[in-house]
């Protein structure tokens, strides 16, 4: 795991919290320690980085349970790791239900926690990539004329450039022309790779049928 990972560690025991912190950073990550939810929600800005959440589920004030619902109006999208003390199992598992990876019971094992911390930072390493191919594919899409996403999305529904000549009143010598100049902007290598990316961009459905 880089440097550049991530772990926020919100729990109201300042001992606990020094202990996570020293654990983290003796394996290379970078902690950053908060006593409370609200102070965790209050500082909130996206790292850019692989991040992740260990959150304690019972707290003062603001719980793990209520925290968690109010991380999508923060914009906080980082896999979260519930903490419970033992009895909490239950809130743990309603916690999991809302979208936590997983929960770690107290008094827990270092190296069971970091387990838990890698692998939430390798999900969340693996969506940051995908938004970032996502966004590379909207702005390959945006750079096509509007003919060449005409030719585009019936290319790949499966139709030959015969059947796209006659839809569009071209010839077919000028769909290949805007063929090759879809596959050439959009970097595919393939019909198979076009159609994964019309996928991405929305303009092919997952569940429409294509050739």
């Amino acid at each position: 795991m880089t440097t550049a990972s991530i772990v926020h560690v919100v729990d109201d025991d300042p001992a606990l919290r020094d202990s996570l912190k020293w654990l983290l950073e003796s394996v290379g990550l970078t902690a950053h320690v908060h006593a409370n939810a609200q102070e965790f929600l209050a500082g909130w800005q996206d790292p850019g980085v692989p991040a992740c959440l260990l959150l304690d589920v019972r707290m003062p004030g603001m719980g793990g349970l209520q925290a968690q619902s109010r991380l999508p109006s923060f914009g906080v999208a980082i896999p979260v790791i519930i903490i419970t003390g033992h009895g909490d199992v239950p809130m743990a598992v309603s916690a999991m239900k809302a979208g936590a990876v997983d929960f770690i019971e107290k008094p827990f094992n270092d190296q069971l926690l970091l387990d838990c911390v890698h692998n939430a930072l390798a999900r969340d390493r693996a969506r940051r990539e995908a938004l970032d191919h996502a966004h590379v594919l909207a702005e390959r899409y945006a750079s096509l004329t509007p003919r060449e996403r005409e030719v585009m999305a019936l290319v790949v529904r499966g139709e030959p450039n015969k059947d796209i000549a006659e839809a569009l009143a071209v010839s077919r010598k000028t769909v290949e022309v805007h063929r090759a100049k879809v596959m050439d902007k959009m970097q595919a290598e393939s019909l198979s790779d076009l159609i994964r990316m019309a996928m991405s961009v929305g303009l092919l459905d997952v569940r429409e049928p294509h050739a």
